[in-house]
């Protein structure tokens, strides 16, 4: 009996390890599950607009890059020395995604519990942002994991005093900086915070804080000499050329459209909630310091980049997602620690939001392999499905190619924006070279291929959702449209590209 007795602790431990229930081997399963999703989407479908826009500043490296700094291109050099296909331009934003994933269950189990830690990541597998954030290439993939990490060197700030602790916290904001403009809006959030308590305030004293600072401008070196050597073309962008409304758009409008895209983006019965958060960890801030870290690295940058957003013409709804990371922890603690009606009402809210999103992704899935439902809906819109970018690119490169074999060895291509001469570059893998005669500024305009040689025969492309008037863009040439090239799925055209012979004026072409 005392020898059983003796053993009995050591058979129970080793039935612990061997069944893995703990909220942080939940968490793993989970973000392996959406691994191997996201790995499964990226192989068996193709570049964006957008991926391949970003995907080609790759092939010139830069200190920096017109549209956003150059982290994005940085690391997707390195893995195209491996390959260029669309599944290994992707393998960078599934990573990062997975980061994200155990960075988020971190803070969530630090400031609540690990179940709190497990509900983050399983919310987060619910929101449209960040689950398409988690597998195409976009600076926000990123940029997500080095907020939450900086979260996390900011609450150590609360009960550590190593000086070197905000040295790292400057250094991860530094590089977050040089993965997306808006990193910059961490500074405020970080000094909001440092000086809204008394336990925190004693950094304000230190040499290390405000060396911390210096380490942050130091990292994002690169990006400022690019700007200065260019004559800052990168802010002039974002802060003044881009932040035009649409022709007759008012404040209601404007509001409007940004209040859709984040409802579309961040989940119609989770916006709502989040917005509750929000207004609840206000409430909570005084008296815990947990949501006061919540509130300060939201409600900022929250109402800034609505407000940003709202001035501009093309803003895109996934520019929040830092700003509702902090909310999908409040979340989770909430949900953890909840009682009575208020967690009843939370869970259901959850589980609503749960079988909404996985009714719509099995949709989706059918979608991907399959037009019977693309052919059901009567007022189905091409351009507002994010595959349609996908389709039809090996028709145009050939197409391509043979009106370029017919114009002689010295023939280039042009397109007039930005991202259909990306996907044009991608597609051709820049053979022919590939310019980009868009009447706005754009990335191709660094490397030196706005314009076409004079001299020499182009062919031009535009599109139904990209048209341009190849006269315009291409002064010295006579064009004719020379083939279209229809974008077809389950019978039914979902759009044309249009190619076009350009012959040089110079030629004495009539």
């Amino acid at each position: 009996m005392n020898i059983a007795t003796k053993h009995e602790p050591a058979r129970l431990s080793l039935a612990t390890v061997a069944l893995p229930s703990s909220w942080a081997d939940r968490a793993v399963l989970l973000i392996g599950a959406g691994i191997l999703l996201r790995l499964l989407v990226a192989s068996t479908t193709g570049l964006s607009d957008t991926e391949a826009y970003y995907a080609q500043w790759a092939r010139v490296p830069a200190l920096s890059y017109y549209d956003h700094p150059p982290l994005v291109a940085w690391t997707t050099w390195v893995v195209q020395r491996l390959s260029s296909a669309p599944w290994a331009v992707r393998v960078g934003p599934i990573l990062y995604a997975a980061a994200f994933g155990g960075l988020l269950y971190r803070l969530g189990a630090r400031l609540f519990s690990p179940r709190a830690g497990f509900l983050a990541v399983a919310i987060v597998t619910a929101i449209p942002a960040f689950v398409f954030v988690g597998f195409l290439l976009n600076p926000e993939g990123l940029l997500a994991p080095l907020w939450i990490l900086s979260l996390l060197l900011l609450d150590d700030l609360r009960e550590h005093d190593e000086p070197w602790r905000p040295l790292l916290l400057g250094a991860v904001i530094g590089i977050a900086f040089l993965a997306k403009y808006t990193a910059v809006l961490a500074v405020p959030v970080v000094l909001l915070y440092v000086a809204g308590s008394r336990v925190t305030r004693r950094w304000l004293r230190r040499p290390s804080f405000y060396l911390a600072g210096a380490l942050a401008l130091a990292i994002t070196t690169p990006v400022v000499a690019w700007n200065y050597a260019h004559d800052w073309p990168s802010l002039r962008l974002h802060l003044a050329e881009r932040m035009v409304r649409p022709e007759g758009e008012g404040l209601f409008g404007a509001l409007l459209r940004v209040g859709g895209g984040q409802l579309a983006l961040f989940h119609p019965v989770l916006l709502p909630a989040f917005l509750a958060l929000l207004a609840y960890s206000v409430h909570r801030a005084r008296a815990d310091e947990r949501y006061r870290l919540l509130a300060t690295a939201s409600l900022p940058v929250l109402a800034f980049l609505l407000f940003v957003m709202a001035r501009a013409a093309d803003s895109e709804p996934h520019w929040t997602m830092v700003a509702y990371a902090p909310l999908v922890v409040a979340a989770g603690g909430v949900l953890d620690e909840s009682a009575g009606r208020l967690r009843s009402f939370a869970w259901g809210v959850l589980r609503a939001s749960l079988l909404l999103s996985a009714t719509v992704a099995t949709l989706y899935a059918v979608h991907l392999r399959s037009p019977a439902l693309m052919n059901a809906l009567p007022g189905f819109n091409p351009d507002a499905d994010p595959l349609t970018e996908t389709l039809g690119w090996e028709a145009v490169r050939d197409a391509v190619e043979a009106r370029a074999s017919l114009l002689g060895p010295r023939a280039v291509v042009a397109g007039a924006h930005n991202v259909l001469c990306g996907h044009l570059q991608s597609a051709l893998d820049d053979t022919p070279p590939v310019y980009c005669a868009s009447p706005r500024r754009t990335q191709f305009d660094f490397v030196g291929r706005r314009s076409p040689p004079e001299s020499a025969p182009v062919v031009f492309v535009d599109s139904e959702r990209y048209p341009s008037d190849a006269s315009q863009a291409l002064p010295h040439h006579v064009c004719t449209r020379a083939q279209d090239v229809a974008v077809e799925r389950g019978g039914r055209v979902l759009g044309r590209y249009r190619v076009h012979s350009c012959i040089p004026l110079a030629t004495g072409a009539p």
